[in-house]
């Protein structure tokens, strides 16, 4: 019989269906086959932001196992920090794989903290040992690779020199605003000049011809000069001879750190623009500042394909679709200077060259075809469309259209790094950032990768 409601609870845990934990289990397995990798993210978490070790003393904080296993899950599933909270206290099977079990989750400002203080370096060595693990389960072997690079964005807007100046007159007031709040002998010494500087951010936006827009920019560029002489003011007024206690040097510390990252940036942004607008000057990518919140940002252009502005990405993958090697590079530097380069870090990984190796016609050159050879590669083939001329290193027909064939699926890899594990922008700052967040999204792909070719052995 139908009951309208039963309140008494059932005696049983809930159990998440086998179909829906076994992928999380076998990395979890494939974690703890491997303790090394606890121990080196251990070792950064000893570490404080100088780099000395931290004293042994307070609350214990979360394990190593623990920080990487939530660093994979925030990865894997393209989580912020605040839903991988929600994430993790809201699914049995995550949790458990996280080991966490029935106490509660860390907050998110504690998971950010934690998943920040691990070096790129470091991610790049776990996932060298999930590769290595993969040798010794025979899923790879390194006899096989095709190599690619692809772009990946810095989180950043479109650089426009107006942007980029509206950008620092807002920060750099909004600096100087904490400052008078903060520091009573300082407040009324700078004016806001925010108002004007949007109004002609808004303006160049919507006005189209150069000359129509010079006089805006005038007006823009004499905004921003006007904010970072107040800057400058500040930080002359914020000197340790200057201020009249010790807290106030303690307050001050911290501004002029913020200004003189700042400062630099915002007159570089005022010069690139004042050549470029006025001067009608080319300027060149090496000079130009195209965030001053990710300076690190590099200008990308391969081929035809639209601009990106992040930093060029080289990835070498094997037969098993795992990514066996992942370099990020600054600059623009073209693909064939870093063919064999990266065929000698392979060598150095796995003892020997590979013995058949793919690529695009944009490492194709005769000089690394011959040194290709002689390291002991067998088999090179360099994909290009018909109509391009590049050197025949392949001399058995069918091996090389083998070749052809198989270098494609490093497109899809690539692909599905970008589409699934976050790998077509970076959304954390800074370079070191930039690179710990492709290394540990390369990770996250090749854990899932691992796992399910061990699921299906």
């Amino acid at each position: 019989m139908r009951l309208i409601s039963n309140r008494q609870r059932s005696l049983v845990f809930y159990h998440t269906p086998p179909s829906l934990t076994q992928e999380w289990d076998m990395i979890a397995l494939i974690l703890e086959a491997n303790p090394i990798i606890s121990e080196r993210i251990w070792a950064d978490l000893q570490q404080n932001k100088t780099g000395k070790t931290k004293k042994s003393v307070g609350a214990k904080g979360m394990t190593a196992e623990q920080v990487t296993r939530f660093a994979i899950v925030k990865m894997k599933e393209q989580l912020s920090y605040r839903n991988l909270y929600n994430r993790v206290a809201d699914s049995i099977a995550v949790r458990a794989f996280c080991l966490v079990g029935s106490e509660n989750v860390p907050k998110f400002t504690t998971l950010q903290e934690n998943i920040k203080q691990i070096r790129p370096e470091t991610w790049k060595a776990v996932n060298d040992t999930i590769i290595a693990y993969a040798c010794t389960q025979g899923v790879e072997d390194g006899r096989q690779v095709r190599i690619d690079t692809t772009a990946v964005e810095s989180n950043i807007h479109h650089p426009t020199d107006s942007h980029q100046l509206w950008d620092c007159v807002r920060v750099l007031t909004r600096i100087l605003q904490w400052i008078e709040t903060d520091i009573e002998r300082l407040r009324g010494r700078f004016h806001d000049h925010r108002n004007v500087a949007h109004r002609m951010f808004y303006k160049i936006h919507n006005t189209r011809g150069l000359d129509k827009q010079k006089p805006l920019y005038k007006k823009l560029i004499k905004a921003t000069k006007q904010s970072v002489a107040y800057a400058r003011q500040a930080l002359t007024d914020l000197e340790p001879r200057q201020c009249i206690s010790l807290e106030e040097q303690l307050v001050a510390a911290k501004y002029i750190v913020e200004l003189e990252k700042f400062l630099p940036l915002a007159a570089r942004v005022i010069d690139q623009a004042h050549r470029r607008v006025f001067l009608d000057e080319q300027v060149p990518a090496q000079d130009k500042v195209l965030s001053i919140f990710e300076s690190h940002t590099d200008i990308i252009k391969k081929g035809q394909r639209e601009i990106v502005y992040g930093h060029k990405v080289l990835l070498s993958g094997g037969k098993s679709n795992l990514i066996l090697d992942c370099v990020i590079e600054r600059g623009n530097p073209a693909d064939a200077p870093q063919f064999i380069p990266a065929l000698k870090r392979h060598k150095q990984q796995y003892g020997q060259t590979p013995h058949k190796t793919a690529t695009d016609a944009g490492f194709a050159s005769k000089s690394n075809a011959r040194e290709a050879l002689a390291l002991g590669v067998k088999d090179v083939a360099f994909v290009a469309p018909t109509h391009k001329s590049i050197p025949e290193v392949t001399q058995n027909t069918r091996a090389h259209k083998q070749l052809r064939k198989w270098r494609a699926g490093i497109e899809g890899v690539i692909s599905a790094t970008k589409r699934a594990f976050g790998l077509d922008r970076c959304t954390w700052s800074g370079f070191e950032s930039f690179k710990a967040y492709v290394q540990l999204a390369v990770l996250a792909y090749n854990l899932q990768t691992l796992a399910r070719h061990l699921l299906v052995a």
